[in-house]
């Protein structure tokens, strides 16, 4: 696991400990007490959970092995069981089997999933409340019934809202990082005065400049929605971790991106080029897009070599990634990834 899913699954395992105590405190309380049940141990038992639920929250879970976590499931499983034998209802097997599958389902599964799991053990147990009330002598085995199927659905309750507060949060820390990359982008306009202002002063001290046009094609291209702004996320943050301050970054639109190198030749733009194609490959396969369904190509010209105006360079950078586009497309399956070098300067 990653440090961030770490400290997630260590909030979600609180949220289950803090429900277990809940349960437990509830079934102690006046008109909603277990006939027969030990009170009194079932109150220190939903403490303790009470106790585990803050230690599970303050703990440092993203230094922690996946150990910790398989632990703290025994705990879990144990602290329901006791809490069974406490209420007199050892004997049911489905009452342990029920709070655990709840508990683990609405932690780890997805949230449709887990509320689907819910309402079968919901039907299971109003029909077995309809089947058993239809007894005179069978009241306290109803109440038993009903308060189980009530703390089933207050514990999933409580831990899909705390993993929607955690997906929240998550996805709010991963917008401000996508925006903090796309602050250092610059809008076509923008590029064109960058590019305008190196070139003079390119040309003035007679010193190189090479402009680089880069762009994923193919099933990154075709996807859309939140999978396709993520990808253009992940462009966009590895071309920025990997340029010099003195360069600048354009975002033209879609999953084109145009950078401008001063003081960089021809070589060293392929250079540049070829690792940052490299690493975009790694980013969009991790980020689940399959490796050979899409090709990353990119292009460079050089001043003054290829052009010395700012329209016929960049003409020259983008016939070049037209170039390198035709190259990765006619590459067989097999070679594509991410030691597919770009198109070179075609001058």
């Amino acid at each position: 696991m990653n440090t961030l899913a770490n400290k997630n699954m260590g909030r979600i395992a609180a949220a289950v400990w803090a429900a277990i105590a809940l349960a437990g405190a509830l079934a102690t309380i006046g008109a909603l007490k277990i006939p027969g049940s030990d009170t009194s141990q079932m109150r220190e038992i939903a403490g303790i959970a009470g106790v585990m639920a803050g230690i599970s929250f303050v703990l440092p879970w993203s230094r922690l092995p996946q150990l910790a976590f398989n632990i703290g499931l025994v705990l879990m499983s144990a602290t329901i069981a006791a809490l069974a034998n406490a209420s007199g209802s050892a004997d049911s097997g489905l009452t342990i089997l029920f709070t655990f599958v709840v508990a683990l389902g609405a932690s780890f599964m997805p949230v449709r999933s887990s509320v689907a799991q819910l309402g079968v053990i919901a039907a299971l147990l109003i029909t077995l409340v309809l089947l058993v009330g239809q007894s005179d002598d069978s009241h306290v085995a109803v109440f038993k019934v009903a308060l189980l199927l009530a703390t089933l659905i207050v514990l999933c309750g409580l831990v899909l809202i705390m993993r929607a507060t955690l997906d929240q949060r998550a996805l709010g820390i991963r917008g401000r990082g996508s925006e903090r990359y796309r602050s250092v982008l610059l809008d076509p306009a923008q590029f064109d005065a960058a590019l305008d202002t190196e070139l003079s002063r390119a040309g003035r001290h007679d010193r190189p400049l090479s402009v680089m046009a880069l762009e994923v094609v193919g099933s990154v291209a075709e996807s859309d929605g939140r999978r396709r702004r993520d990808a253009v996320a992940a462009v966009a943050r590895t071309i920025v971790e990997r340029i010099r301050i003195e360069d600048s970054v354009g975002h033209p639109g879609d999953l084109r991106f145009n950078l401008v190198a001063p003081e960089t030749t021809a070589a060293g733009v392929a250079a540049m080029a070829a690792t940052i194609a490299g690493v975009v490959r790694q980013r969009l396969v991790v980020a689940g897009f399959e490796a050979g369904t899409f090709e990353v190509a990119a292009g460079w010209a050089e001043f003054p070599h290829r052009a010395t105006t700012r329209e016929d360079l960049m003409l020259a950078a983008l016939e070049a990634l037209e170039i390198s586009k035709s190259a990765e497309a006619e590459k067989p399956a097999e070679q594509a990834g991410p030691h597919t070098s770009p198109a070179a300067d075609p001058a």
